[in-house]
């Protein structure tokens, strides 16, 4: 969507006029608005509160319109509480500009006074119907005098209204239009005082009193500060500042200063603020890495790598150590360096995940190992300090020159400079989506470096829903899991720990087992959470200290975490510094963007990445599964062969094209006798019903090696011995990282899982060539311990009628255990979130409909022994339930059988279809599935 800045640069002259007639320009450096943008720019309208000290405290809301700021004077400041009306009064137009300011106007001009940054972020009209509407609908309720708007801020979410006060003025009474802003009721509502809860800046996290502190940051004229020969930090902490130590030795004993000198000043980095578009001119963009940031103090004989909460890495990276020493000798001189460490992979920069095996180890055998085995590199991208000159008042632009004349050619695999691009940052965010990027950092080219400072000079420009947390407990696991069940993650608000989700993702049994021991000494009793969690499984509390990086695919609603993974545990940041970032540049993909970046990880693109990353691994052919047919009858027959003869041999499947199998008299089913060449002859004798089912799809195993009564065990991961006749394409996990998986589509690779000691068939919702898009979804009727399967067929009827009402198709089918699926086929191109949500409508009428014999309750023990759970969330991206034809590792060896809708009847039984007659029953009626699931449903019905 594009916005429009204004309709014309002389009609948002003219709304300035009286805001410049205000302020004399040669005395203040406000803006004066004289270059107001008529271009369009990216993204929705933007707002902005700030918090203004002048004569009276007051808090000044603003809102984009026409290339100006409309605003409003609010004395209290905005409320939550719906029954709460906040007095506001309109102001002056104010210029874009006038946004990102914070400091201190002095005191004799106009406004003089402390002003803050308290919110910012994005607003809607609620009553436009799409963003198109958007300006024209808000100023109709400007000129009407009711405007109804939603804020997406940092600060602020959720519905309000501003509506005009309607009586006479006389003259007492103010000129200015007095409003009233009131929160609309939603689920942002709250009586909480959202004004004296948050008393510091979104933009530097200071309070009034230090921004007023900040001589650096008043404005005055637009003349440049003269800079001082000394240097004075423009955030000064109790620690020694970088002077101390430049003036601790002279220019020529500086060179042989024990960095332990430099770390003893702890210079904080300066960081970045989230940033929610790119920015343009004046700016310069470089990659976001994924690694630990460190500020570097080498001399020849000495390096520390700081962490910014103190801790020194250089023992755990002696290879970085090396180079630094190197440099510090070749250069005569010490320095201070700002980087990251990162893990390398084929020379290449990789994910934090890789880190994470050597960042805390302690013992000397095990580093050295680790410094070989999983060599990391310094990437540097600026210098703070070079001999005895201070460089952080220089521009971004100078130090960045600085850097490459002392780095120079002196480059090694263990030490180099970061790549940097002047102007055009969309192009660097686009590359960065290409190539898996973390994200991009914007920097202005001519701002200095703010130690400690988060900074809106620099911007991080994120493209993955990834942030830090802290860890408020751990639930007990459950069935084969060892150790830990979830983590239970929160960020601090103050002194307050505010719940988001759990994740049990992204572990080994390894890393499992390391995070009990790290959590165990910290259980207390009493959950560190504002609001105390449900949990399925038992909680175990602990101290808020332990602190961890998680990606996950989105925020919820009611600000929860959608499909949390667990990254690694960062001892590099303080606990009590991890606050809630606000959303960058991550929904600013359009669908063509999606689909390019998902074009990149094209077939051949991934069979290539495979074979340069593990050698090992057989070559897979791109060019999909074969097409040649399948001779069943020939297939059957050697199926038969083989398990007379030991149960070992191999299958011909063509020209070329052979399977070993092993094991087909292994018994199964022991009650039934059904044995897994069984299994195989059902498959074989079904391929033309089931394969259509998996064609293009990965598909999850759960192996039963030893028959349903043994010990089974998920596969996801194609393993390296996966015969080269079988399907295998590489798909990106939630954590990052590119994983070989199984995929269906010809009888060779279905019956290669069958030997692999899977019974059931597992397909993913959608196809390798479009993940992101789901050819169905799928309601999941699953009966609670009370609940008998009638009860299951009258639910499944009552959610067909909700189906017909919306005039929709759905196909239906025993499950092969003890509920039904529904699926209804969905229009090509449906986002798997739409998926999601297509059936969360069903799900949720039925539920409201008929609250006594349904729930849509996702915690078990809150949902009635007598209900039946109707199910929306097996559509998420990676989940799977049993797919049609599939036998089932059940007693009895049930099969999910596909129903027509007049065979639901109050006697119709699942255990009627099973391995022994399931293949003969398809035959007879047809293939009624695919013919159903090829009715592709449109959705307008539901809009």
């Amino acid at each position: 969507m594009a916005v429009k800045t204004s309709g014309s640069s002389r009609s948002a002259r003219a709304q300035l006029a009286e805001y410049r007639r205000k302020r004399d320009f040669g005395r203040t450096g406000e803006p004066s608005g004289e270059t107001a943008s008529t271009a369009t720019r990216p993204g929705r309208l933007r707002f902005v509160i700030q918090k203004h000290a002048a004569r009276n405290l007051h808090f000044d809301l603003r809102l984009e319109l026409d290339g100006v700021m409309k605003s409003w004077a609010v004395p209290k400041g905005p409320s939550l509480d719906p029954s709460v009306k906040r007095l506001a009064m309109q102001v002056e137009d104010h210029p874009i500009d006038y946004n990102t300011f914070e400091g201190t106007i002095p005191h004799g001009e106009y406004g003089g006074g402390t002003v803050m940054l308290w919110d910012r972020g994005t607003y809607s009209a609620d009553a436009a119907s799409s963003p198109n509407e958007e300006e024209d609908v808000i100023r109709e309720g400007l000129k009407r005098g009711d405007l109804k708007i939603t804020f997406h801020g940092e600060r602020l979410h959720g519905s309000f209204a501003l509506v005009r006060m309607r009586f006479a003025r006389d003259d007492s009474s103010s000129s200015k239009p007095q409003w009233l802003l009131i929160k609309h009721r939603d689920e942002f509502a709250t009586k909480e005082d959202v004004v004296t809860e948050n008393m510091t800046s979104v933009d530097s996290g200071r309070t009034m009193d230090e921004i007023t502190s900040g001589k650096g940051r008043v404005w005055r004229s637009n003349r440049e500060p003269k800079r001082s020969k000394t240097f004075t930090p423009p955030r000064l902490t109790s620690k020694p500042s970088a002077k101390s130590i430049r003036d601790s030795a002279s220019r020529e004993t500086m060179v042989s200063v024990s960095p332990a000198r430099f770390a003893a000043a702890a210079l904080e980095p300066m960081y970045a603020s989230i940033g929610s578009e790119v920015p343009g001119k004046g700016w310069t963009f470089e990659p976001k890495y994924d690694g630990i940031r460190v500020l570097a103090y080498a001399t020849e004989n000495d390096v520390k790598l700081m962490t910014r909460n103190g801790k020194d890495k250089a023992r755990q990276f002696p290879e970085i150590v090396a180079s630094l020493k190197k440099l510090a000798a070749q250069t005569k001189r010490s320095l201070v360096l700002d980087g990251e460490i990162v893990a390398l992979i084929d020379g290449e920069p990789a994910r934090f995940q890789e880190l994470q095996s050597r960042m805390h180890v302690k013992e000397s055998h095990l580093i050295e190992r680790h410094s070989s085995s999983t060599p990391a590199a310094l990437i540097l991208f600026d210098i703070l300090m070079d001999g005895d000159e201070v460089l952080l008042h220089e521009p971004w632009s100078e130090r960045r020159a600085r850097l490459l004349k002392r780095i120079g050619k002196r480059t090694s695999k263990q030490l180099w400079v970061t790549d940097s691009v002047e102007g055009d940052g969309k192009k660097m965010l686009e590359k960065a989506r290409r190539q898996g990027w973390e994200g991009v950092i914007a920097k202005r080219i001519d701002s200095p470096y703010e130690p400690g400072n988060r900074s809106r000079n620099w911007l991080k420009l994120k493209i993955e829903f990834r942030q830090e947390f802290v860890i408020g407990g751990y639930t007990e696991p459950r069935n084969s899991r060892e150790h830990i069940g979830a983590l239970l993650l929160g960020y601090f608000d103050k002194d307050r720990v505010i719940y988001v989700g759990h994740t049990g993702g992204g572990f080994t049994r390894q890393g499992l087992g390391e995070m009990y021991r790290r959590l165990k000494p910290l259980e207390i009793k009493n959950s560190p959470f504002v609001e105390t969690p449900k949990t399925n499984e038992k909680a175990h509390w602990v101290k808020p200290e332990v602190v961890v990086e998680v990606k996950f695919s989105e925020w919820t609603a009611d600000r929860r975490l959608r499909q949390p993974i667990f990254l690694g545990v960062r001892d590099d940041k303080d606990a009590t510094e991890v606050g809630l970032e606000p959303t960058s540049v991550q929904k600013k993909s359009t669908r063509s963007s999606i689909a390019k970046r998902q074009s990149r990880l094209s077939i051949a693109a991934r069979a290539r990445t495979l074979n340069a990353s593990s050698p090992k691994m057989p070559r897979r052919s791109t060019s999909g599964p074969s097409r040649l047919k399948v001779d069943t009858t020939s297939l059957l027959g050697q199926l038969d062969a083989i398990e007379k003869a030991g149960g070992e041999g191999t299958l011909n499947f063509g020209p070329g094209r052979t399977l070993k199998v092993s094991n087909l008299d292994k018994v199964f089913f022991p009650k039934e006798k059904y044995t897994k060449g069984d299994v195989m002859r059902y498959y074989t004798r079904i391929a033309n019903f089931i394969l259509p089912t998996i064609q293009d799809r990965p598909l999850v195993l759960k192996r039963f090696p030893n028959g349903i009564n043994g010990e089974s065990f998920y596969q996801q991961k194609a393993s390296e011995t996966t015969p080269p006749e079988v399907r295998v394409e590489l798909i990106e996990t939630d954590g990052g990282e590119k994983q070989p998986r199984i995929i269906g589509g010809d009888l060779l690779t279905l019956l290669y899982t069958i030997q692999l000691g899977a019974i059931s068939v597992d397909p993913w919702h959608s196809r390798i060539q479009s993940l992101e898009y789901a050819d169905y979804t799928i309601i999941d009727l699953d009966p609670g311990p009370r609940a008998n399967f009638v009860r299951v067929i009258q639910i499944a009827r009552w959610a067909k009628e909700v189906i017909d009402g919306f005039g929709l198709n759905a196909a239906i089918k025993t499950s092969g255990s003890s509920g039904l699926h529904i699926y209804l086929p969905l229009p090509p191109r449906t986002p798997n979130d739409a998926a999601t949500l297509v059936a969360q409508m069903i799900a949720t009428k039925v539920a409201e409909a008929h609250p006594k014999e349904t729930t849509i309750e996702r915690f078990v023990k809150a949902r009635g022994a007598a209900t039946v759970y109707v199910d929306y969330l097996q559509n998420i991206q990676g989940k799977t339930v049993a797919g049609p034809y599939c036998v089932r590792a059940k007693p009895g060896a049930t099969v999910s059988a596909p129903l027509k809708w007049s065979e639901l009847t109050d006697d119709l039984d699942p255990r009627d279809y099973h391995l022994g007659n399931a293949a003969e029953r398809f035959e007879k009626i047809g293939d009624i599935w695919n013919e159903a699931m090829g009715k592709k449903n449109s959705l307008r019905a539901l809009v």
